[in-house]
């Protein structure tokens, strides 16, 4: 799946800011900024299931953060093929904005879809790329995806005891005590009880999933945190104890918090 998330759409902002204002001695500023069409906001967002699955379920609460495996191709109205992931399975998140996020688009449309099955999407530009060419897509482009769901994992957060003490906020310390391990239950990290964990909430500082784990725990409080891989180390893991697609299952105390 070609994902153009915020940071990398922000950062082709800032160049074609730069690229703009040094062509201004040879050009107008407006003629350089329109460079792109209007926004085409016509077409509506639809599916229709080609084959219903029977597994697990991609949830329809937003509020849930997913880690699903596809199998799709994208093409144009016109029938060209943008782009080709059949044969292999692509991970992504549903209900994100983060890096390796389906997209709006996608994410509102799979909603629903069981493990097995396979949907024809049709995604209007507003939803898609919008009225900017993305490499062989053009400006205001309708795409349409044929997916197939072939897993689904889901981002939890289980509080074993809920703490009375102060909450756990970004950009604040939190100190925790924990054990991490793998779905076998091997361990492979684990605080000391001498020596707790400290880190800052929201800097990058942890995984991802440690960031939206511990966020607003309170000092006190006991949670269970199962991390799927994009959301922990990823395809590279962490050798040689946590290895490549590795789903990880923290056991996290919060032992106190600091501006």
């Amino acid at each position: 799946m070609t994902v153009f998330p915020f940071r990398t759409r922000l950062k082709s902002l800032f160049q074609a800011f730069f690229i703009c204002a040094s062509c201004c001695g040879l050009f107008s500023l407006s003629a350089c900024l329109e460079t792109d069409p209007p926004l085409d906001t016509t077409g509506d967002l639809t599916f229709t299931d080609t084959r219903l699955g029977t597994g697990d379920v991609i949830v329809r609460d937003t509020t849930t953060i997913m880690q699903v495996g596809i199998n799709f191709q994208a093409r144009l109205k016109d029938s060209t093929v943008v782009q080709d992931a059949q044969g292999q399975t692509i991970l992504a998140l549903v209900g994100s904005t983060l890096d390796q996020n389906v997209g709006i688009g996608l994410d509102s449309a799979m909603r629903g879809m069981r493990v097995g099955g396979m949907r024809r999407i049709v995604v209007p530009p507003r939803l898609a790329f919008g009225n900017r060419k993305q490499g062989n897509i053009p400006s205001n482009s309708t795409i349409v995806y044929d997916v197939e769901l072939r897993s689904v994992e889901l981002f939890k957060r289980e509080d074993v005891v809920v703490g009375t003490g102060d909450s756990a906020k970004i950009n604040g310390n939190a100190t925790v005590k924990y054990v991490g391990r793998l779905t076998n239950g091997n361990i492979f990290d684990a605080s000391t009880t001498d020596n707790p964990f400290n880190f800052r909430l929201g800097q990058r500082a942890v995984i991802i999933g440690w960031d939206l784990g511990v966020l607003n725990m309170r000092v006190g409080g006991k949670r269970k945190l199962t991390i799927p891989s994009l959301l922990g180390y990823g395809t590279r893991g962490s050798p040689p104890r946590i290895p490549a697609n590795a789903t990880l299952v923290f056991d996290i105390e919060l032992v106190s918090v600091s501006n």
